[in-house]
């Protein structure tokens, strides 16, 4: 279940006339499968960034790696 905005984070509320969802904070107006959508794009994107530090990291030179930890 949807619970918050995956533009601002902000609470979502659904609209049963219309069947989406309206951010209370930033006015995203989408129906369930386009959030979700977003969400997973950021979820994606996150992950994504992550192996890309670890990646940084780990090519990093061991004094650099010492500095950092």
């Amino acid at each position: 279940m949807v619970k918050f905005c995956p533009e601002c984070g902000g609470s979502l509320s659904f609209d049963g006339i219309t069947k989406n969802f309206i951010c209370k904070g930033c006015g995203l107006f989408a129906p369930r499968e386009k959030i979700e959508e977003l969400h997973e794009k950021i979820n994606t994107r996150e992950q994504r960034n992550k192996s890309e530090d670890y990646l940084e990291w780990w090519q990093s030179s061991k004094k650099e790696k010492k500095e950092n930890f």
